[in-house]
C-alpha cells in the first residue's frame, strides 16, 4: 500500500521524533518521563559521558597521527626515513585497526563496553610511550600495528553507546560534538609537537618528537583509568561504577526513552546473528557510501606540501614549528562544520541536505587541488576546504541509528563494517594515489579522490529514496495492521452481537415455556377445586 505522491512524505522516524517530542510530557503517554527529569539526565550524560569520550578520542587520534607530525619534526633524519615509510607507518597502524574491528564488536555486545573499552585504551596508551624509544623504522611498524590493533575497539564501540542512549532527534548532534575531537586532536597535535619541537628539543638528550610520543602516551594512559569509572555500559546493563552520576532513577529513565521510540537492547552477537546484519540492504548501503564518502580526503597530506615550498634563496620557507600549525586553520573549519552540519540535521531532522552541501565543498576542493593555480593562497584554499570532508561520517551514523532501531546488532556491526572499509581505503588507495616520494606534486592523488567524491553523492541520493521506499512499506504495513484490527474489532462485535441476540431468544423461549407451564398448572388447580 504506497501513499499518494500528492501527498507530502513525511520520514517515519523524523515524525516519530516529533511525535515522541509532543508526548513525552504526557503520562499517559508510551516512554512517558518528567520533562525536567530528562533534562537533567541528559545533562549528567553529556557532561561525563561525552566529556570523557571527546577527550579519549581526542587523544586516541593524536596517537594514532602523531607520526605525521614527528616525520615532519626530525624523525625522517633522525631515523634516515627518505623512501615510502610515512605511507608503511600508516598502512601498518590501519591493518591492526582493521583486524580488531569484528572481534570488538562480538566481544563488547557480552562484556559490555564499560570493562572492555578502557583496558584496550590502557594498552594502547602504553605502546604509544614506547614510541618515544624506537630506534628504527622496522620497530615502529610492530608499534604502529598494535596501536592500532587495540585502537580499533574505540570509535565503534563509543557510537554503538551512543545509538543505546540518546533518541534520534539527539543522536546526530552528540556524534558530531564527539567526532570533533579529530580535529581539536590534529589541532593539539601540531600544537603540541610545535611547542615541544622549539623548547623540548635536546631536553635530557632526547629530540622533540620523541617527548611528543611520551607526553601522548601518558595522557591517554589517564583517561583510559577514568573510563573504567565513566563509562555507562548500556542502558539494560549500566556500568555499577558510574553510579555516582547515574543512579537508578536514571537508568529507569533511559529504560523509558528507549522504549519511547521501539529501540530493542544490546544483546550478545552469535554467529547467526552477525552474518543476519549482512543480509540488510542499508547495511551495505550505508557502509559503502560512509567508506568512500568520507575518507578519500588528502588534507593529511598538507603539511608534505607545506615543508616542499621554499624561498627565493632556496631555504625552507616555513620552519618546522610552522608546519605543524598552519593545518590548525583546517582542523578548525572541521570542527565548526562538525558541529553546525549534525547540529542542524538534528534540529531540521533531515541529512540528505546536508550531506549534499557537505559533498559540494568537497568536490570544490578537489577541483582546486586538482587545477593546482599558480597562486600559493588559492591552492591552499583548496586543502582548507578539504578538511570539511570528514562530516559526512556523523550524518550516515546518525541516518542508519534513526533507520536501525529495532535492529541494534545491525547497527554494532554497521559501524564496525563502515570503520573497516574506510581503513581498508586509507591502507593501500593513499600507496597509490599520494606517494611520500612524489610530493608535493602527485600524479593521480586529487583525481582519484574526486571520483570517489561523485560517486558518494550518488550513493547519498540512492539512500534517501531507499529509506523513502522503506517508509512507505512501514506505513503500508501499519495502515493494513490498523485495517485488519478495524475488520477484527468490526467481526467481534457481529459475532457478540449474535450471540447476546441467540442467549436472549433463547431466553425468551424458555421464558414462554415456563409460562405455558404456569398457566397449565393453574388450570389443573381450579379443574380439581371445581370438583371439590
Amino acid at each position: 500500500m504506497s501513499v499518494p505522491d500528492a501527498k507530502p512524505q513525511v520520514s517515519i522516524p523524523a515524525q516519530a521524533a516529533e511525535e515522541n517530542k509532543s508526548l513525552e510530557n504526557v503520562p499517559s503517554a508510551k516512554g512517558y518521563v518528567d520533562a525536567k527529569e530528562e533534562r537533567a539526565f541528559l545533562w549528567r550524560l553529556d557532561a561525563w559521558f561525552l566529556s570523557l569520550g571527546f577527550l579519549g578520542y581526542m587523544f586516541k587520534y593524536i596517537d594514532q597521527t602523531n607520526i605525521s607530525n614527528a616525520y615532519v619534526s626530525g624523525m625522517q633524519e633522525d631515523l634516515d626515513l627518505y623512501g615510502n615509510q610515512l605511507n608503511y607507518f600508516t598502512t601498518y597502524f590501519n591493518i591492526g585497526y582493521i583486524i580488531m574491528l569484528y572481534p570488538s564488536c562480538i566481544i563488547i555486545s557480552y562484556i559490555g563496553p564499560s570493562k572492555w573499552l578502557p583496558g584496550c585504551e590502557l594498552i594502547w596508551g602504553i605502546l604509544t610511550c614506547c614510541l618515544s624509544t624506537a630506534s628504527n623504522y622496522k620497530q615502529i611498524y610492530g608499534l604502529r600495528f598494535l596501536i592500532g590493533f587495540f585502537e580499533g575497539t574505540a570509535w565503534p564501540g563509543y557510537f554503538t553507546i551512543m545509538s543505546q542512549w540518546y533518541l534520534p532527534h539527539e543522536i546526530a548532534l552528540r556524534m558530531g560534538l564527539y567526532n570533533i575531537a579529530q580535529p581539536a586532536g590534529a589541532m593539539l597535535s601540531g600544537a603540541m609537537q610545535g611547542a615541544l619541537s622549539a623548547n623540548f628539543e635536546g631536553v635530557h638528550g632526547r629530540a622533540g618528537w620523541r617527548w611528543a610520543f611520551l607526553i601522548n602516551g601518558v595522557c591517554t594512559i589517564a583517561i583510559a583509568l577514568s573510563a573504567f569509572f565513566i563509562i555507562p555500559g548500556y542502558p539494560e546493563r549500566p556500568n555499577r561504577l558510574a553510579r555516582f552520576y547515574l543512579n537508578d532513577k536514571d537508568i529507569k529513565i533511559a529504560l523509558k526513552r528507549a522504549e519511547r521510540v521501539d529501540r530493542k537492547p544490546q544483546i550478545g552477537i552469535t554467529v547467526k546473528r552477525f552474518l543476519r546484519c549482512f543480509t540488510f540492504w542499508q547495511f551495505w548501503a550505508i557502509a559503502i557510501s560512509w567508506s568512500i564518502g568520507a575518507n578519500f580526503q588528502p588534507s593529511t597530506y598538507f603539511n608534505l606540501w607545506l615543508k616542499s615550498l621554499t624561498n627565493s634563496d632556496g631555504t625552507r620557507k616555513y620552519s618546522v614549528s610552522m608546519l605543524n600549525y598552519l593545518p590548525i586553520a583546517g582542523q578548525a573549519s572541521q570542527l565548526v562544520a562538525s558541529l553546525l552540519f549534525c547540529g542542524l540535521s538534528d534540529f531540521f531532522q533531515t541529512r540528505l541536505p546536508f550531506l549534499i552541501l557537505h559533498s559540494a565543498i568537497n568536490i570544490t576542493s578537489l577541483v582546486i587541488l586538482i587545477i593546482r593555480p599558480e597562486n600559493e593562497q588559492a591552492y591552499m584554499v583548496g586543502w582548507y576546504l578539504n578538511y570539511i570532508g570528514a562530516v559526512s561520517t556523523m550524518l550516515l551514523c546518525a541516518w542508519a541509528s534513526a533507520n536501525l532501531q529495532d535492529e541494534p546488532e545491525v547497527r554494532t556491526v554497521l559501524f564496525a563494517t563502515g570503520t573497516s572499509l574506510s581503513y581498508c581505503n586509507n591502507a593501500f588507495v593513499p600507496l597509490a594515489a599520494y606517494p611520500a616520494r612524489e610530493a608535493p606534486h602527485w600524479r593521480i592523488g586529487a583525481k582519484l579522490y574526486l571520483g570517489f567524491a561523485v560517486v558518494a553523492t550518488g550513493m547519498f541520493v540512492g539512500l534517501w529514496y531507499g529509506f523513502r521506499w522503506e517508509e512507505r512499506k512501514k506505513a503500508g504495513k501499519l495502515k493494513d495492521e490498523e485495517h485488519v484490527s478495524k475488520v477484527e474489532d468490526e467481526v467481534g462485535r457481529k459475532e457478540c452481537e449474535e450471540h447476546v441476540t441467540e442467549v436472549t431468544d433463547e431466553a425468551g423461549s424458555k421464558g414462554c415455556g415456563d409460562r405455558v407451564t404456569e398457566l397449565r398448572d393453574e388450570d389443573r388447580v381450579e379443574v380439581k377445586e371445581s370438583k371439590d
